[in-house]
């Protein structure tokens, strides 16, 4: 029986892998800036121990002035050292991490329920989840984030039960290494301080000296933590923080203006409601089910990090646990409600990206609702398994294939995800000697780090040119220029030996001779980039 569980797990993990590295030249369509910028930092450390700018072994890459968390860069080094630096090594790594999510999942609902059908049930739904493998297909932070959360989750479960050395090492580990890959961790950190803390004084009768210890030891990663923050000082984290918008103190002002009461509306109490229901949306079958992310780069309206019918079981999920007086309820169900709260204080969209984590949670509710609704219908057992997975199937397949066969043609994610910079870095290379500058546009993200990148420009040289401006409202910075690339078309309308390089309508006013010259960079019908050489 052992041995059945174990295999059933593998074949999960292998599937999880095979869906995560499938079609994985199609779709995404495009490799994005912040994923160049990983790669590059990871490229540029492996050569000289150094980050882009020559930060040695940086706590924090300064990239778009961002301040990235580096952990996804360092642990990405080996496989670029023996796989280059290129696309498929920059997401290598979350290749691997897509195979240790489903089983990282199978042990935390065990730790939980102390069963492994329920195990398999969410290892299984974990592994077929489209919403963490939109994510965990490309080089994003936030997938290894997710891993290492769940990792320690489990492990803080077990020293819950039982204190111990080894139980507290491999708890704290990985909730400090989460700490440095993705902003949202630190939310987690918090969660598990507070819960420690009313459980272990409130509810349970280990010895002081052993919960003490414990909790030293969450504080004492807390404070490691802040100490890059106090060094670093990461302006962007401050510009997407919900109180800081400036568009609340004037949504603010015109209530107040409209006669309404200081008192009911300041700063405090319409940033609270703001992020109440922007926190709301995060548990709504609109983005549980239906579209996800906003951001097109990582939803679309046919595309559900979750399937409606895993959605429904939550419901089911958590009916279940109450009357069965599961003891660890509270504790799935507080992580499930806080695990988005990092999102929802924000101003901006709703992200998937920065609430991943609710789909595990979200995940180990479904599969207790899925097993106990099966259960509770034993006489009709096998009608309601079969119905299950047939609907389930369903789903799954109408998703996956969209994704896999429609999403990458749509031609608002192509430019969501920044195509055409691949194709524009190799007329670069091409042409290098041919020019005496190139002038490229900055409008659509950062075009310096895919010169970088794609041309495997050598970090010693870019980090003697490395100059970025101070952040704009939105915290990014711009790098304006190096080597022969001056990234705006200011002041080039007089220029001989030249590239121009930007999009259709930085063009207007050219004669019909000098549009039927115009390179076009393009996808199928979908045109990116536009090049006009002029030479003496």
């Amino acid at each position: 029986m052992k041995n059945k569980f174990i295999l059933f797990l593998c074949l999960i993990a292998f599937l999880s892998f095979f869906l995560n590295t499938f079609k994985k030249n199609l779709t995404p369509p495009c490799f994005t800036a912040d994923e160049a910028a990983f790669a590059y930092n990871s490229y540029s450390i492996l050569n000289t121990g150094r980050d882009e700018y020559g930060n040695f072994m940086p706590l924090r890459l300064k990239s778009f002035n961002d301040n990235k968390l580096p952990l996804y860069s360092y642990l990405s080094i080996p496989f670029i050292k023996y796989m280059g630096l290129n696309t498929t090594s920059a997401r290598a790594l979350n290749d691997l991490v897509s195979i240790l999510i489903p089983i990282a999942v199978f042990f935390l609902v065990k730790e939980l329920f102390n069963k492994k059908s329920i195990a398999l049930i969410a290892a299984f739904l974990t592994a077929s989840s489209l919403g963490l493998h939109l994510i965990g297909r490309q080089a994003h932070e936030g997938y290894l984030a997710t891993l290492l959360i769940t990792i320690s989750s489990v492990f803080f479960i077990k020293s819950i039960k039982k204190i111990s050395l080894w139980n507290s090492i491999w708890f704290v580990i990985p909730l400090g290494l989460s700490l440095f890959t993705y902003q949202s961790s630190r939310i987690f950190l918090i969660y598990f301080f507070v819960f420690s803390i009313v459980y272990f004084f409130f509810f349970n009768k280990i010895k002081k000296p052993n919960r003490s210890i414990f909790i030293s030891l969450i504080f004492f990663v807390l404070i490691l933590f802040l100490y890059p923050d106090f060094k670093y000082n990461p302006t962007r984290l401050k510009t997407l923080f919900l109180f800081t918008n400036p568009g609340l103190q004037v949504k603010t002002q015109e209530l107040r203006i409209e006669g309404g009461s200081r008192i009911l509306y300041n700063k405090l109490t319409v940033g609270l409601r703001e992020a109440f229901f922007n926190h709301l949306k995060y548990f709504s079958p609109q983005f549980l089910a239906i579209s996800g992310d906003e951001n097109t780069r990582f939803g679309y309206g046919e595309m559900y990090p979750m399937t409606p019918i895993e959605y429904f079981f939550i419901f089911v999920g958590i009916y279940y646990l109450f009357k069965n007086k599961e003891k660890w309820r509270w504790f799935i169900l507080t992580l499930f409600f806080i695990a988005p709260l990092s999102s929802s204080l924000t101003w901006t969209a709703i992200s998937l990206t920065r609430s991943l984590f609710i789909l595990i949670p979200a995940t180990v509710i479904s599969s207790y609702g899925v097993f106990s609704f099966i259960k509770e219908n034993q006489n009709k057992r096998r009608l309601v398994i079969i119905s299950i997975l047939f609907i389930e199937a369903v789903f799954l397949f109408y998703s996956w294939n969209f994704y896999l066969n429609h999403y990458y043609k749509r031609g608002v994610v192509r430019f969501s995800m920044q195509c055409g910079y691949k194709e524009l870095s190799s007329y670069v290379e091409k042409n290098y000697n041919k020019f005496e500058r190139f002038y490229i546009s900055p409008e659509h993200g950062e075009p310096y780090i895919f010169l970088l990148f794609y041309n495997k420009y050598p970090p010693t040289s870019y980090q003697k040119q490395a100059n970025l401006t101070a952040p704009d409202k939105y915290g990014f910075g711009q790098v304006e220029k190096f080597d022969k690339f001056i990234f705006s078309l200011t002041g080039s309308s007089d220029k001989k030996n030249v590239a121009l390089i930007a999009y259709p309508h930085d063009f207007q006013g050219l004669s019909q001779k000098q549009l039927l010259k115009i390179k076009k960079i393009k996808m199928d019908k979908d045109e990116f980039f536009w090049i006009q050489e002029v030479l003496d």
